[in-house]
């Protein structure tokens, strides 16, 4: 009789379930989820309030990684409507296409600023063309490919308000957040009348009829028919060692009892950094890495109105410092089913850390905090409110701080040292990706346990031709 491989998915957000899905295709091999949450998807899940249906925040489904789209539309079927993208940019009281369009540049902005904004551009153009210098940080990044002048008035504000101070982030964020190489790329697109560039900006995407959330349940159903073993509203304490190999987890169950598990491999999708709760034994240096792995909290505020549609795009950019927030965004935009004939529910959303007086604020004075900021936009009156309140989420921005990716390596060396654990996903392997890369990272993670049986080098190529290539497409 054949003993059937055991792998152990740490994590049930997509990346953790689309591995899990993967992983109960083969008859041959036990899974095993566990999660801390009592439901799966983590912020791709959607949740029901006052007869709406509302994400955490604006999600999407848009790829250009082959064979992702097909395998979606085979879970989804019928339900995945096919939805026309709109995002706008406001500043100085008017609202752009975003990615920003040439000619909206010089029609829109003040004649002066638009000069300012190509003189910038083509002086930041000369100097790269006479001395290409690699960037050292997110801002140098930037100014080199949009010039000084845009920077300070878009990508500056808004990096402060997402991450943190450019000057000390890594330019590998940019290169992951931002496809356009420049305002040239915008001025030949423009000149040419091509179409848009799919690899730079998405026109249109997926997205299910009742909710983002559809997706991560429909995941859980199939691997729940298929034989994954779900362990919800549980805390993994451990990671056992044994021979060189992780060979074990151990969990507390909802009823408080600790339990153990033995396990063959280990998919890792949680935040990094725990794995130094998780394993006492790890080295000091390791130790020191991990402490070195931050992320941004996010907050989604809600007002769910009595209202027609109120934003004059899906999701609206506000990098200006007079908002607090980074983004608006609507649900009904996404999908006429998730509320009520008659209403529209606005999502807020804003990054912090713990030292943030907006982290601790109370629902009651955050709302208040926002609704000043709202009203200059004139989206809705004070009376159109039904219901307001926040979700608030530990651990969601990736922050790429300078020198990163030397503390990332040294964690990520782990897999070769047990040789049966992989770091996957946004938090897991502290990749900034979109949900369509944490399915692929989930699938091929899956592919690779059940056709090599040990991390060994092909994985490693593997995060480097692919994980370390994905770009995010807005």
């Amino acid at each position: 009789m054949t003993t059937k491989k055991r792998v152990v998915v740490l994590g049930a957000g997509v990346t953790g379930l689309s591995a899990a899905y993967r992983l109960s295709q083969n008859p041959d091999t036990e899974v095993h989820v566990f999660e801390k949450e009592s439901e799966v998807g983590g912020l791709c899940r959607s949740f029901r309030e006052d007869g709406f249906i509302l994400d955490y925040g604006p999600h999407k489904f848009y790829t250009l990684i082959e064979g992702v789209l097909e395998e979606m539309c085979q879970l989804m079927g019928d339900d995945f409507l096919v939805r026309e993208k709109s995002q706008n940019l406001f500043l100085n009281g008017k609202y752009f296409d975003f990615p920003l369009k040439m000619t909206e540049m010089l029609t829109k902005f003040p004649p002066q600023k638009s000069l300012e904004i190509l003189a910038s551009f083509g002086l930041s153009a000369a100097k790269n063309f006479k001395n290409k210098v690699d960037p050292k940080s997110y801002e140098d990044f930037i100014i080199q490919r949009f010039g000084k002048s845009l920077y300070q008035q878009i990508f500056e504000p808004m990096a402060n308000k997402m991450f943190g101070n450019p000057s000390q982030l890594d330019p590998h964020l940019a290169e992951v957040r931002i496809s356009s190489p420049g305002l040239v790329s915008v001025m030949k697109q423009l000149l040419s009348r091509k179409k848009i560039d799919k690899t730079i900006s998405a026109p249109n995407f997926h997205y299910p009829k009742y909710g983002f959330g559809m997706i991560p349940e429909k995941l859980k159903q199939k691997s729940e028919a298929n034989g994954v073993k779900f362990h919800l509203g549980v805390k993994v304490k451990e990671l056992k060692l044994q021979n060189g190999k992780v060979s074990g987890v151990s969990f507390e169950d909802k009823s408080g009892m600790v339990q153990n598990i033995s396990c063959d491999d280990v998919v890792y999708t949680i935040p990094m950094q725990a794995i130094a709760e998780l394993i006492p034994q790890l080295a000091a240096d390791v130790r020191q890495a991990c402490r070195f792995v931050s992320f941004r909290h996010t907050i989604i505020y809600y007002y769910l109105l009595k209202s027609q549609p109120v934003l004059p795009a899906m999701w609206v950019f506000y990098p200006e410092s007079r908002f607090r927030f980074g983004r608006l965004s609507e649900m009904t935009k996404f999908s006429p089913y998730t509320a009520p004939l008659g209403h529209t529910a606005l999502m807020v959303d804003f990054t912090c850390d713990d030292l943030d007086p907006t982290w601790s604020m109370d629902d009651s004075h955050l709302g208040d905090l926002l609704l000043d900021q709202l009203k200059p936009l004139k989206l809705f009156n004070k009376d159109q409110i039904v219901k307001n309140f926040s979700k608030r989420f530990r651990n969601f921005y990736p922050v790429y701080r300078i020198g990163y990716q030397e503390r990332i390596a040294k964690i990520r060396s782990l897999e070769k040292e047990f040789n049966n654990i992989y770091f996957v996903g946004r938090l897991g392997d502290f990749n900034y990706n979109n949900s369509d890369q944490c399915f692929d990272m989930g699938f091929k993670a899956a592919e690779h346990i059940q056709t090599n049986g040990h991390v060994g080098e092909r994985w490693g190529e593997l995060r480097n031709e692919r994980f370390d290539k994905y770009r995010i497409v807005d």
